[in-house]
């Protein structure tokens, strides 16, 4: 996970919060940090909930607030989340500051109005977690309507194909029986004539009648 590994590389010297593992827990300096796990951090996540948003048609469309819902992803009571920490960094106020005192201002805020440094990693891996599982749902419903869209095809083509052949068939029976028919209606003719030559040689009338049209 993304989140995760950036917490491990950057959240030390960020010197606001030191991730440690079980084996290994660092001395903290210059800024009090509070030591806490990576299990610690991680939220338990809603697999079913967000399976079932994932499963909706439009779930590519759905906003990000709906995915975290479905995770049980709640701010802590003292309201304070990743969001509404990146909402006050991107303030002017915050903008024109530098580093140093972005931290020291943050950690201040946070510490006066008793919201501990770790609920916000909290928050931010939950979410992090929660777009994951979704990402891994909404890409295998993708991928099922793909394999679908592809079957599809093959059945359509399938069926053109049949059609073609359909189409073919009829045009071959229409010329065949277009064939068969001037044979006959020349056998016709030819027997017509002969019958009138025949009785020719006894009226002076022809009562034979002679169609030479075909058609």
């Amino acid at each position: 996970m993304g989140l995760v590994n950036w917490i491990y590389s950057v959240g030390g010297k960020l010197r606001i919060l030191q991730v440690s593992t079980p084996q290994e827990v660092r001395q903290a300096r210059a800024i009090q940090m509070r030591t806490v796990t990576i299990e610690q951090l991680t939220s338990e996540i809603r697999g079913k909930e967000v399976q079932a948003l994932a499963q909706l048609p439009a779930e590519l469309s759905l906003e990000f607030d709906k995915v975290f819902e479905a995770a049980g992803v709640k701010p802590a009571e003292h309201g304070w989340t990743i969001v509404k920490l990146q909402e006050l960094l991107d303030t002017p106020q915050y903008k024109s500051m530098k580093a140093p005192d972005v931290q020291q201002a943050v950690l201040g805020l946070l510490q006066a109005q008793k919201a501990p440094v770790e609920d916000l990693v909290k928050d931010a891996v939950a979410r992090d977690q929660a777009l994951d599982a979704f990402e891994e749902f909404a890409r295998k419903k993708m991928q099922i309507r793909d394999e679908a869209r592809q079957r599809e095809v093959i059945d359509i083509k399938a069926q053109i194909d049949q059609l073609q052949k359909q189409c073919q068939q009829l045009a071959d029976d229409a010329a065949n029986d277009k064939q068969q028919w001037r044979a006959w209606h020349k056998k016709k003719t030819d027997y017509e004539k002969t019958m009138a030559a025949a009785l020719g040689h006894l009226l002076d009338k022809t009562v034979v009648t002679l169609d030479e049209n075909d058609e």
